[in-house]
């Protein structure tokens, strides 16, 4: 008798295929090693603005739901593109009646996604003005030194939060002579009849050079800078990533139930862009992939059986879990799930196959689990993996548009990028503008590739750390911080939620590291052997870890410690935790460290 499918080995168990271009590549070689990688599939220009995305999602499906948030009864309050095109008129020809166009004031928004927050962004870009969207975390917090920055820089026009009287401290501190101050009350009364020819007018004069958007980086190396994403830029990352998806279908609604912040690029951009393109539907997910409110996630999926499933990796940890013991959740989550991704961190294999054998299990085989690379400063993408793969760690090849510069440094390659959807410059930043960008116009991303096969280029490239992140040692050996952080958390699963490696100038290599489980005598044995056969297959100083210390704190967001997308700041997370490194590298050895098992 043949073993059931979700019991075979995951590699005999077939893959769903897409209707998705074949990889394609352009590769040429300079005399010096450097590599020009290009896609071969010849990039078509797209809509001019994402406004015309809003426009044709309107005319093709007015009345389906293009937006659904949670109300304080736990109901879906939704909002329909009809509506979303005539309220985000009504605040367009608000903000043009008051100024704000291309050159003029930025929109700043503090507050979390929203529908209002949404009308507010819709209606920014249409009125030509820039949008300005900052992490929750610069309001909430009882130090408003990164709000005070953020105003500095972007010196706005208009700020708003839709809960007044939740960010009333961080609207008050937001007040300037001819500043508008604005709650969520403030902005339905601006909604209404409006003068919709002086709004067209304007959309004459929205240029694919024009500011949509301003945001901020993490500021995981530095104070964050301020990324231009013009209209031109956001609607290219939109054009490149359908150019090399399935093609748009009538008949089934792309769907997602998100959290991913829309400061963020891969929340703001990716996926809400990404829905708008195609005339989806997007659940504005209430729940977070931290404990204690995941269950409201797990709820969100269970109701609405998505189409589409994109998230960082420390949510889908959490979702394996739930998935593996809850057999309703599991049928309903993969009802009309067409693949899966990640994004904005590395996956452990252990957990993509995870959730391999959960989707077998309803479907009787695997799904494509797509990836990719992007930046703040590159609207989101511009390299991605649109065939199937059977491991995690590719970061894919350039989409269409989009050329490469590969860089040799030692065993690695300097990514650098040169596309369409590429930001022109910092705000107000020249001499940051000037310095990111080499002497033939390619960003210098920080990142570093490696070719999977470097006799196979059209493979893919492999993520092989973030130079910034890079450390040497009291020896002067160099760490590669991100990648041995990278394989020591796939090896310490599923035990470990993530690691910061440690540190700077120190004889060797540490690492404190938070739990998915109790901090029990058990778990502690597991991970000393783990760390065991970890090392094992490891040489040398720069790629072996010491010791353990777990954290007994959860990363603070409002520290700057971790991001809203839940990705460690590693230098961060080393200052603010100098006890804990003082303590892993303590003589004699503190009580709390886990050392390898002998």
């Amino acid at each position: 008798m043949s073993s059931s499918p979700s019991r075979s080995p995951l590699s005999e168990i077939p893959m769903r295929t897409l209707d998705r271009p074949e990889a394609s590549i352009d590769l040429r070689e300079a005399s010096d090693g450097t590599v020009y990688l290009a896609c071969g599939i010849a990039y078509q220009d797209g809509f001019p603005s994402l406004v015309d995305y809003l426009e044709q999602a309107t005319q093709l499906r007015p009345d389906s739901t293009f937006l659904a948030e949670r109300d304080a009864d736990g109901q879906w309050c939704r909002l329909s593109y009809r509506d979303a095109w005539r309220d985000s008129g009504a605040i367009a020809a608000w903000l043009i009646a008051h100024e704000f166009g291309p050159g003029g004031p930025p929109v700043m928004i503090l507050s979390e996604n929203s529908i209002q927050h949404a009308l507010l962004t819709l209606g920014a870009l249409r009125a030509g003005a820039a949008a300005v969207p900052v992490s929750p975390t610069f309001s909430l917090s009882s130090d408003m030194s990164r709000l005070a920055y953020a105003l500095d820089l972007i010196e706005p026009g208009l700020v708003f939060a839709t809960d007044a009287t939740r960010y009333g401290a961080a609207l008050a501190f937001s007040q300037k002579p001819g500043r508008h101050i604005w709650g969520g009350l403030d902005l339905s009364a601006c909604l209404g009849e409006f003068n919709e020819a002086q709004v067209l007018a304007r959309r004459k004069e929205i240029k694919p050079d024009t500011i949509a958007k301003i945001l901020l980086t993490s500021g995981s190396t530095g104070r964050p800078k301020g990324a231009v994403n013009t209209h031109g830029n956001l609607v290219a990352a939109v054009q490149m990533i359908r150019q090399i998806s399935e093609p748009f279908n009538p008949e089934r609604t792309h769907t997602i139930v998100d959290w991913l912040p829309w400061h963020h690029t891969f929340g703001g951009n990716s996926q809400f862009n990404g829905v708008l393109a195609l005339a989806g539907t997007l659940y504005i997910d209430n729940g977070r992939p931290l404990p204690g409110e995941f269950q409201a996630t797990i709820e969100n999926l269970r109701e609405i059986s998505p189409t589409s499933f994109g998230c960082v990796p420390a949510a889908y940890a959490m979702l394996a879990e739930a998935l593996e013991r809850d057999a309703d959740l599991r049928d309903k989550f993969f009802k009309n799930m067409r693949g899966l991704s990640y994004g904005g961190a590395l996956l452990p294999q252990p957990l993509w196959e995870r959730m391999q054998r959960v989707a077998t299990q309803a479907l009787g085989e695997r799904l494509p689990f797509g990836t990719g690379w992007g930046m703040t400063e590159t609207s989101a993408t511009g390299v991605a993996v649109y065939w199937n793969v059977e491991r995690t760690g590719l970061v894919g090849l350039p989409q269409p548009g989009v050329t490469l510069k590969l860089v040799p440094s030692d065993d690695r390659m300097e990514l650098r990028i040169k596309g369409p959807q590429v930001m022109p410059c910092y705000y107000r930043a020249p001499e940051l503008s000037a310095a990111a960008f080499d002497e033939e116009g390619y960003f210098k991303t920080g990142d570093a590739v490696r070719w999977m096969d470097a006799d196979r280029p059209i493979d893919g490239l492999a993520f092989a750390g973030r130079i910034a992140e890079d450390f040497k040692l009291l020896s002067g050996t160099w760490v590669q911080a991100s990648i041995i952080r990278r394989d020591l958390v796939e090896a310490l699963q599923p035990y470990v939620a993530d690691a910061v490696i440690c540190a700077p100038d120190r004889p060797w290599l540490g690492a404190l590291v938070w739990l998915n489980v109790t901090n029990s005598d058990t778990a502690r044995e597991a991970l000393a052997e783990k760390l065991s056969v970890f090392n094992e297959a490891r040489q040398g100083s720069s790629a072996r870890i010491a010791r353990l210390l777990v954290l007994a704190t959860p990363p603070s967001p409002q520290a700057g410690e971790i991001t809203d997308k839940r990705s460690i700041n590693q230098r961060r997370a080393i200052e603010i935790r100098a006890n804990d490194v003082a303590a892993l590298y303590a003589e004699p050895v503190h009580s709390s460290v886990i050392l390898v098992q002998q």
